[in-house]
């Protein structure tokens, strides 16, 4: 696949150039590493601030979110892996750049073992986890930096960044998108849950 060749981390905040140099991940790379840590009482502190105000961070967090609830908040990690996956998938699609989707697969790798074992076993309440996960992201807005996804394509690293309009596809299309991302997203995880488990 073409696509794994490229660079799968944005570059260094000194290479990009006009709109793309304005896009500022430090923040969420802070509450990354903070829900990332082992254990102690600031983990605790921030899966309660993001918690809080879900809509405020990006896929990137909210992945993190769900790899640190996972050991003892199942349901609730599923949960916001499907929302990071859906406002993720979504946030790709708008982007002009398709190389941007590269993000996506830097996802997959962040996602913890358990957390994917964990699915295939609760399967028989997956369907319904996916479309809480749908509804919550219909009903909330994306206070996020939506643009966060272009880093992550060669555009970003090649471009002067001149015309903010070249991030993002025509708002136009956007509603027809994100019915897509839904309905897609919930046609997938059914056919995952109708999976037989592996024979022993």
């Amino acid at each position: 696949m073409p696509g794994l060749t490229l660079a799968q981390k944005p570059a260094a905040a000194a290479e990009f150039r006009g709109v793309y140099a304005q896009i500022n991940l430090q923040p969420t790379e802070e509450m990354v590493a903070r829900l990332g840590v082992a254990y102690g009482a600031d983990k605790r502190e921030a899966m309660r601030e993001v918690q809080r105000s879900a809509s405020s961070y990006n896929p990137l967090v909210l992945y993190a979110l769900a790899n640190a609830l996972i050991e003892d908040y199942s349901e609730r990690a599923i949960f916001w892996y499907h929302v990071g996956r859906l406002r993720a998938v979504y946030d790709a699609l708008r982007c002009r750049d398709k190389t941007a989707q590269n993000g996506l697969l830097e996802l997959r790798k962040r996602l913890s073992p358990q957390l994917a074992s964990n699915q295939f076993y609760r399967r028989d309440r997956l369907v319904g986890i996916a479309q809480k996960a749908i509804e919550w992201d219909a009903a909330n807005p994306r206070d996020y930096d939506q643009r966060w996804i272009a880093l992550y394509g060669k555009v970003a690293r090649e471009s002067g960044g001149k015309d903010p309009g070249d991030l993002f596809v025509p708002e136009s299309e956007w509603p027809a998108i994100l019915k897509h991302v839904h309905d897609s997203h919930l046609e997938s995880v059914q056919k995952f849950a109708a999976q037989s488990p592996p024979t022993q």
